[in-house]
């Protein structure tokens, strides 16, 4: 018999959106915002126009609210414009030395990006954006270009993507490199894929660019290459997943303890062969999400052991991408995902959010 606990509910969708990658919550369990990341194919210079890339300048961010009633709505489409490869997302939900809580933060500038003429490589500057979620203000950045702290003390980002912050304020950063213009799937890439972990004492020196700040950063190489990544509410441990075409183990989700970290060996999958991957979270329940985005599913593994699709009448997705569990005042406790249609190769504004209830897990 088929397990109604994946059976969900769309509460509502956003519209009108643009290549959406990652939608997070903030602690008033009304207001949510997600970035508008831009992307096309058919550009001749990246892998003979087969390729996705991301144009400069075009990526914004927007934020919306879940009412008390259920109702969702946007309430500033463009909170900030302008921006580049906006992809993972998260809130900060303690304080720390040089952010607040409550700031939200992106990770931007991931190649490949044309310029706005359509040609390129353009130049870009990998890094992790922290900005006040009401008025747009950018409150800091966390430098992971080539020649910042980071990239000294191990490799240059290419193309920072999934984002996580722990309740410590620890951030957990993914870099998919997915980058060599080479049409083969196999290629190398430029840089190492790794999770990398940025300790929240951390965070103060990076910002401000001092000597030594990346010293206690670690990182967890990622054969398979790496999408998202999120952490758990249960024992605070680091989620990953993988995305590659030629991916070893044809797919696989990934828990990355501290003990990982502190060896930078990356662990065996808990799940494979699942297919490319984009997005990953977890509920206070212990049950893990993921996105198959070339599949349109999302999977759902229970703390119990059972493994099924997550679906719901009139969910619009047709790439699910970046994915997030939400608590929204209107359930009164209970989950919901926050999924994001990336859907590649569309025009601006073919997109959505979906929010989808899924109590019980």
């Amino acid at each position: 018999m088929p397990d109604d606990r994946f059976t969900g509910t769309v509460l509502g969708v956003v519209e009108g959106c643009t290549n959406p990658e990652s939608a997070e919550m903030l602690d008033d369990g009304e207001t949510f915002v997600f970035g508008n990341c831009r992307l096309d194919v058919g550009f001749p210079w990246f892998r003979e126009s087969q390729g996705l890339v991301y144009l400069q300048g075009e990526a914004f961010i927007t934020r919306a609210r879940i009412s008390p009633e259920g109702e969702v709505s946007v309430t500033e489409r463009t909170l900030i414009g302008g921006l580049t490869t906006t992809l993972g997302c998260d809130i900060l939900r303690t304080d720390t030395e040089v952010f607040p809580s409550g700031t939200a933060f992106t990770v931007a500038d991931g190649k490949p990006v044309a310029r706005p003429d359509g040609s390129g490589p353009a130049d870009v500057a990998p890094q992790v954006i922290g900005f006040d979620p009401m008025t747009g203000e950018i409150r800091g950045r966390i430098p992971l270009w080539k020649g910042s702290a980071i990239g000294e003390r191990f490799e240059p980002l290419e193309m920072p993507n999934g984002l996580a912050i722990d309740s410590a304020g620890n951030f957990y950063v993914a870099d998919c490199p997915h980058t060599n213009p080479a049409t083969d799937p196999a290629a190398p890439p430029p840089v190492s894929p790794a999770v990398y972990r940025i300790p929240a004492a951390a965070l103060g020196p990076l910002v401000r660019e001092e000597p030594g700040a990346a010293e206690s950063v670690s990182r967890v190489v990622m054969p398979g290459y790496v999408n998202g990544c999120a952490v758990s509410p249960v024992d605070g441990a680091c989620w990953a997943v993988s995305c590659s075409p030629v991916d070893p183990v044809g797919g696989g989700v990934y828990r990355l303890p501290m003990s990982a970290f502190e060896s930078g060996a990356q662990p065996p999958p808990r799940w494979r062969d699942i297919g490319e991957m984009d997005g990953v979270c977890v509920s206070r329940r212990g049950t893990v999400f993921v996105t198959a985005p070339l599949k349109n599913e999302i999977h759902a593994f229970t703390a119990d052991g059972a493994h099924g699709i997550v679906t719901a009448a009139g969910l619009p997705t047709r790439m699910p991408a970046d994915l997030n569990v939400v608590y929204p005042r209107c359930l009164d406790g209970e989950p919901a995902l926050m999924v994001a249609d990336i859907m590649v190769g569309t025009p601006p504004g073919d997109c959505t959010v979906s929010v989808v209830a899924v109590p019980g897990l």
